[in-house]
C-alpha cells in the first residue's frame, strides 16, 4: 500500500529541514465518530439467533510538546467485541504506530494507554533529534506532526479503521495521508481485494462523475455554479495518464453507505485539489465487488 508506512513522511520531513521560513498553515481537521452500538430487535423465544457483539473503543491520545516541536498521537483502541476482531485491531494499531516511530513492538497489546505512550514517545524523540541540530532556516518553524487511528464505521458485519499522518516542517503548507482498512468482524480478518480484478477501465464512467463532482464542491472558490468550461479545465489538468483515472494507491475502504475511495495529495491533481474523496454507494458497484465484500455489505 503506498502510503500504509510512515516512511515517505520521515523522507518528506528531512527533505524541508533546510526550508527557509514559516507559512500560516492550518492543521486539518480529523472527524471523529461516536461509536456505534446497533440496536437489538426483539424475537420470539422459539426463534434463534446470533446475537450480533458490537464493537467497544476506548478514544486514547498522547501528545508532546517542546520548542523542538509537536507530537499528537492518538487512536480507537478496542476494549471489548468479538475476540477475534479485538486481537487483529490492536495488532493494526501497534503496527501502525511501530511504523511511525521506527521501533520495536510493544509487547502487551492489551495495555492501549501504555502502547500509545511508548510509541509517542519514541517518535517524539526521534523527531526531537533531527531537528536539534538544524541551524540552516533564517526563521525556524516549530515541525508538527500527528497520527490518528480512528474508527469510521461499523455494521454488523464490518468495522472500518481510518489513519491521518499530518506532518509540517516549514514551507507554505504541511503534508497529509489518509487511508482506511476494513476487518471482518467476526474473523477479524482484513480485506485486501475490494473489487474484482481488472475492473478499472469499466469503472471509468462512474470514476468520471465522482470525480468532477467532488472537483465542484471542492476546488470551486467562490459560492456559484462552476462552469463546464472550469470543470473541463480542471478535468484537463488533472495528473491522468492519457484520460484514464486510476484506482486510488491507498486502496478502498467500506463504509455502511458504500465503498470509499481516497486519493492522496498529488497523486490524481495538483496540491489546490486536495485529496478526492468519495463514496459509491453499493447497487451502483456491487457488481464489480469481490465475493467477500459482496457477502459483508450484504449484496446477493
Amino acid at each position: 500500500m503506498m502510503n500504509r508506512k510512515f516512511l515517505f513522511l520521515s523522507a518528506f520531513l528531512l527533505s524541508v529541514v533546510a526550508a527557509v521560513g514559516c507559512a500560516d498553515w492550518k492543521k486539518p481537521a480529523v472527524k471523529c465518530l461516536t461509536d456505534s452500538v446497533a440496536s437489538k430487535t426483539a424475537v420470539p423465544d422459539s426463534v434463534v439467533v446470533e446475537k450480533e457483539v458490537p464493537l467497544v473503543v476506548d478514544s486514547i491520545g498522547k501528545s508532546f510538546s517542546s520548542k523542538k516541536g509537536n507530537l499528537d498521537f492518538a487512536y480507537d483502541f478496542p476494549v471489548s467485541g468479538p475476540s477475534p476482531l479485538v486481537d487483529s485491531l490492536r495488532a493494526y494499531l501497534s503496527s501502525e504506530m511501530a511504523d511511525a516511530g521506527y521501533v520495536k513492538p510493544y509487547g502487551n497489546l492489551s495495555d492501549g494507554k501504555g502502547m500509545i505512550t511508548y510509541y509517542a514517545k519514541t517518535a517524539f524523540e526521534g523527531m526531537t533529534r533531527l531537528f536539534e541540530d538544524d541551524g540552516k532556516r533564517a526563521a525556524p518553524c516549530v515541525p508538527e506532526v500527528s497520527l490518528f487511528v480512528r474508527k469510521r464505521g461499523e455494521t454488523e458485519r464490518f468495522v472500518t479503521y481510518v489513519s491521518t499522518y499530518y506532518i509540517y516542517a516549514g514551507g507554505a503548507h504541511g503534508m497529509t495521508s489518509e487511508y482506511g482498512v476494513t476487518f471482518d468482524k467476526k474473523s477479524g480478518v482484513r480485506l485486501r481485494n475490494i473489487l474484482n480484478a481488472d475492473c478499472e477501465k469499466v469503472l471509468q464512467p462512474l470514476l468520471k462523475e465522482k470525480v468532477e463532482n467532488y472537483l465542484k464542491q471542492t476546488v470551486s472558490s467562490d459560492d456559484r455554479e462552476m462552469s463546464e468550461a472550469e470543470l473541463k479545465d480542471l478535468m484537463d489538468g488533472l495528473f491522468l495518464e492519457n484520460g484514464v483515472i486510476p484506482l486510488p494507491g491507498n486502496g478502498l475502504y467500506l463504509s455502511p453507505e458504500g465503498v470509499v475511495f481516497s486519493y492522496g495529495q498529488y497523486e490524481i491533481g495538483a496540491y489546490a485539489v486536495g485529496m478526492p474523496t468519495f463514496t459509491v454507494a453499493y447497487e451502483k458497484i456491487g457488481k464489480y465487488l469481490s465475493p467477500e465484500v459482496r457477502s459483508l455489505a450484504g449484496i446477493k
